[in-house]
């Protein structure tokens, strides 16, 4: 089922307020006019749109704006005056939620909406909804565009640089297929523009635009600052030592490749432990180097918020982007200190290293999570393996001894792989 299809079955079930949590309002109005345009005139209702620097506006009819009604408190009490069927639009409406007056002229408008047959739609990148208001809504998202979608954006950019310029686009097949899959988890608009980029830069799809893309991508994505985009990575031959570690990728690199064997679950991690300047820093950066794949570094220390629930919304929406940008490694730095226990904490570590854990063993994407703490600080393993709570396909492989000298600060001492597998 289409967007579209969808947002109309949202529009016709009757609910007064529907919430619309995105960057691509443009895309959003599109949908909501060709709705409009295509009812019947039994069921026809107007389409307006409401910003605070145009006021009120008619989409469905080429009409100018109503400039007087652009103070959010007259646009409601107006949309409850006439009391007509409509399609109200708010557009960025969350900084004005948290308003009593507000707050009451929208519940009265959903009070009355089924008898006057108003929807009200509320647009913007964020919204939380109040509590006096959360029984008349509906919340709708819109569906990332798939890989056929994504092709005919590609396609169509492509086609419009043949109209500009007046010559082909050359394209490479192998480049165009991974440029397909790397715009993956994008809204329409960036997608656009990403494969506009590509193409325009050189009037060709090679691998060369893919590093562009990807770092583009993320960030677009990362708007939290808890994820870093690390640009620079190494190969395991730069890596001295960690035998089992070389051991461990070159046996499963087989699940990064272009094909991975079907049936096959992707390993799910590593956990390295070892003292300060073992290279377990290095080891990260060997991984993404081997695989040939981008490397997040997550940093524990921006995750944490003093507001209750706002670190585990931090960690949700880190591995949410990680997903997006897989395959890839998530490189987990220092994370014995962001998992530690105390008496003050209200429990946040452990709910972190739950959520932690159930994405370790629920995710599906083709991705390497590579965890990494310190030898002597980490206590239980980091409950990975404790009380039967680890996580199958994770192994734990010991970085360094604790030896002093170019030996243990090469990683080349204790390594123990104890696989799950």
């Amino acid at each position: 089922m289409s967007d579209r299809r969808d947002l109309e079955l949202v529009l016709e079930s009757g609910t007064p307020l529907i919430v619309i949590e995105t960057t691509d309002e443009t895309r959003v109005l599109e949908l909501l006019r060709e709705i409009a345009l295509a009812r019947s005139a039994s069921s026809y209702r107007p389409l307006f749109r409401w910003s605070i620097t145009d006021g009120l506006q008619r989409l469905d009819l080429d009409l100018e704006a109503q400039r007087h009604n652009a103070d959010p408190e007259e646009a409601l009490r107006h949309i409850r005056a006439i009391n007509k069927p409509g399609v109200f639009a708010l557009l960025d409406f969350h900084p004005f939620l948290k308003e009593p007056v507000h707050i009451r002229l929208l519940k009265d408008i959903a009070l009355a909406a089924n008898a006057a047959k108003v929807t009200l739609l509320l647009i913007g990148h964020r919204l939380e909804v109040p509590q006096e208001l959360s029984g008349f809504t509906a919340r709708f998202a819109l569906r990332l565009p798939g890989p056929s979608d994504r092709r005919a954006i590609v396609e169509r950019c492509a086609e419009e640089y043949l109209q500009d310029h007046g010559r082909q686009v050359k394209i490479d097949a192998a480049a165009l297929e991974l440029l397909i899959q790397n715009l993956s988890g994008l809204t329409v608009a960036d997608t656009e523009r990403l494969a506009r980029n590509a193409i325009r830069d050189d009037g060709a799809v090679t691998a060369s635009d893919l590093p562009a893309v990807m770092k583009a991508k993320y960030e677009l994505l990362n708007r939290g600052g808890v994820l870093s985009f690390e640009y620079d990575t190494t190969q395991l031959s730069d890596l001295a030592g960690f035998r089992s570690l070389k051991q461990w990728l070159k046996q499963r690199a087989w699940a990064f490749g272009s094909k991975p064997p079907a049936g096959l679950e992707s390993p799910k991690g590593i956990l390295l432990l070892g003292v300060q300047g073992c290279g377990k820093t290095l080891a990260a950066k060997a991984t993404a180097g081997a695989f040939g794949l981008p490397l997040l570094r997550m940093d524990f220390g921006a995750l944490y918020n003093k507001y209750h629930g706002e670190t585990e919304r931090n960690l949700r929406e880190s591995l949410q982007t990680a997903e997006v940008l897989s395959p890839c490694v998530l490189w987990l730095d220092e994370i014995e200190k962001g998992l530690a226990t105390g008496n003050d904490d209200s429990g946040t570590a452990r709910r972190v290293l739950g959520g932690l854990l159930t994405w370790m063993a629920e995710r599906r994407a083709p991705r390497h999570g590579l965890a990494i703490g310190l030898h002597g600080l980490v206590s239980r393993r980091l409950t990975l393996d404790d009380g039967g709570a680890r996580v199958r396909g994770t192994s734990r492989i010991d970085a360094g001894s604790g030896r002093r000298g170019a030996e243990a600060r090469g990683g080349a001492a204790a390594h123990q792989a104890d696989d799950a597998e």
